[in-house]
């Protein structure tokens, strides 16, 4: 038995011998840093510790406004390529390349107990949405279904570490930022990943939503959409699709949250980014940041999203609009679920967040 150990003691030290670990009571494949650096691109540093506040506290519409302390949460792990909008000259920065470790928005508002205004005509929580902002006033918005109904469940997080993920050949160094910050890892430009936030409350969309899902209410459908910028002011009544924009297709395996898999199908259409480009650009970026959408069929069916996950996306899972005869529906691609998935489109309204 003795030389039994004498011979698997060395093995099991072999491991142990081929990384550095940072220091950290449990060891992950995104804790290690590799000596050679030849594999793994994203671990070539060791990481830095960002300062910021240790609790949140969140309100709104929730059966008790609660205070939660960010370490109880586990550290999740994204990278991202970082660019900010430039007020002089009217041009993007690129900030760098990063991988953070953070408290994933999933995980902190998972165990929270909701209590909608809309809930007696519109049970399921797609038209939720929350605004998060810190102590100096910034502040920025998501919609319910881009943190839960996402298929990048743990893609917004609240940093607390970083390591700058360094060019092979060049070695170019990025500035490492010095505080916490929120990261959204499909924005396009991060004008959503304000610093150090303390709060966030939970909305649910308003509107003058008439809920009857009955079949002919679908099959009467007048097929006409309004995109408008405010309860009052309707910029633009679509009846058809423009002439001038390409069609996407994409063949999915479809899967709702409450009835499960619904078959393979081929949906068609054009990005929603592009169709509603006239009213919401890309680079309005006050709007990206804190805009929200309401997205309704004439059922009174409807659904939360930010204008920064339909116009200022990377990931290329494009939100679909479709016309099928006279009536309009969207595809959310970047959804793991069907749920947002609307059919019969009669508005697409920017809401009125909270000042």
């Amino acid at each position: 038995m003795k030389r039994f150990w004498l011979f698997i003691l060395p093995l099991l030290a072999l491991p142990a011998s081929s990384c550095i670990s940072v220091g950290l009571d449990a060891v992950s494949g995104s804790t290690l840093i590799w000596n050679s650096g030849s594999n793994n691109y994203f671990n070539r540093e060791a990481y830095t510790t960002l300062s910021g506040p240790k609790k949140l506290w969140i309100d709104g519409e929730v059966e008790q406004p609660t205070e939660v302390k960010l370490s109880k949460f586990p550290l999740r792990t994204v990278t991202v390529k970082e660019a900010t909008y430039c007020k002089e000259g009217d041009s993007i920065a690129f900030l760098g390349a990063y991988r953070y470790e953070g408290y994933a928005l999933c995980d902190i508002l998972s165990g929270l107990k909701v209590d909608k205004a809309s809930k007696e005509d519109l049970w399921p929580p797609i038209d939720l949405y929350i605004e998060i902002r810190n102590q100096a006033g910034d502040k920025a918005v998501f919609s319910w279904g881009e943190i839960f109904y996402s298929a990048n469940m743990y893609g917004i997080v609240i940093a607390k570490r970083v390591t700058r993920v360094i060019p092979g050949k060049t070695g170019e160094l990025w500035d490492l930022p010095t505080e916490m910050k929120l990261i959204s890892t499909t924005d396009q430009i991060s004008v959503r990943n304000i610093p150090s936030p303390t709060h966030i409350s939970v909305h649910s969309l308003r509107g003058n939503y008439v809920v009857n899902r009955a079949p002919e209410v679908l099959e009467n459908d007048p097929g006409r959409l309004a995109v408008q910028t405010s309860f009052k002011d309707t910029a633009a009544v679509l009846t058809e699709l423009p002439k001038d924009l390409p069609v996407v297709t994409y063949p999915v395996l479809f899967y709702g949250n409450s009835t499960g898999y619904k078959g393979i199908r081929e949906f068609s259409g054009q990005m929603l980014s592009r169709v509603i480009a006239p009213w919401f650009p890309s680079n309005d970026y006050h709007t990206v940041q804190t805009g929200m959408l309401s997205i309704a069929g004439v059922d009174g069916f409807r659904a939360a999203f930010s204008v920064s996950e339909i116009v200022n996306r990377n990931d290329h899972k494009e939100i679909l609009l479709r016309q099928d005869g006279v009536s309009f529906s969207i595809y959310t691609a970047c959804d793991a679920f069907a749920d947002r998935s609307i059919k019969g489109l009669s508005e697409i309204r920017l809401i009125q967040t909270e000042p």
